[in-house]
């Protein structure tokens, strides 16, 4: 009888989740793009360089550009074994190139980790800010980036919004109902496709559907209607029914 397979560690989740994330990239890109990366990569793997780490975040839109990843089936399955929910077939090269190059950082350190993470979200510009964003998808650590989440859905900047909103499974998996209800209904105000929250049904709770009926009463008193899918979501929704549990995000 075979023994059951070992359970893969934190690392070596972010280890394979940037070997998947190169290969999609190297594939993509012209061949010295690729070499460029492929060498950025090995260079933070072998020995954290900040300053060379900053240096080709900035680069990444140059060297790889934002060509969609053109993922198979097979990839976007074999994506989701490692992270469940995670959408990178919506990424294009520059965000998965930037993801690639801050998860090669990772030795096991919790706070140096989350410590790059927030330096490039406070000093990056908007498409390194965002590309960050939309890889809390994938980052380790999860809990140690609430306060940037957080930020993100307060920001007045929409693809900031967007990054951590939008086909991203974070929000679903760590925000607790107030903060997720927050989010959602500025989705909503804004005009942001309900379809594209991660997780907006199973997370679905009694004090969302009040606070949408709301919005939606304000919006038909304006004679400004609500899209469809919006209604349909109110309309579905079960009272007292109880919505996912997510852990507790003190730490």
């Amino acid at each position: 009888m075979s023994s059951a397979a070992p359970i893969p560690t934190v690392d070596d989740i972010a280890a394979a989740t940037t070997d998947l994330l190169r290969g999609w990239v190297v594939r993509t890109v012209p061949a010295d793009a690729a070499r460029w990366l492929d060498t950025e990569i090995d260079r933070q793997r072998n020995t954290v360089d900040e300053r060379r780490l900053g240096t080709a975040l900035g680069l990444v839109g140059r060297r790889l550009g934002g060509t969609g990843l053109s993922l198979s089936p097979d990839d976007v399955a074999a994506a989701q074994v490692l992270h469940r929910r995670w959408q990178p077939h919506i990424w294009g090269t520059d965000v998965a190139g930037r993801v690639a190059l801050l998860l090669a950082t990772w030795r096991g350190d919790e706070e140096a980790f989350a410590a790059h993470v927030d330096r490039l979200c406070a000093t990056g510009e908007l498409t390194e800010h965002a590309a960050c964003l939309k890889g809390f998808a994938v980052f380790p650590v999860p809990v140690r980036l609430l306060s940037r989440a957080r930020a993100a859905i307060r920001s007045s900047v929409q693809p900031l919004f967007e990054a951590i909103a939008c086909h991203n499974p974070y929000p679903a998996d760590r925000f607790d109902e107030a903060v997720y209800n927050q989010m959602v209904i500025k989705c909503v105000f804004s005009g942001v496709p309900i379809g594209t929250i991660v997780g907006v049904d199973e997370r679905r709770n009694d004090e969302l559907v009040r606070m949408m009926r709301d919005l939606a009463s304000e919006r038909r008193i304006a004679g400004r209607l609500l899209p469809d899918a919006v209604h349909e979501f109110i309309e579905t929704h079960h009272p007292g029914r109880a919505s996912i549990s997510v852990p507790s995000t003190e730490k």
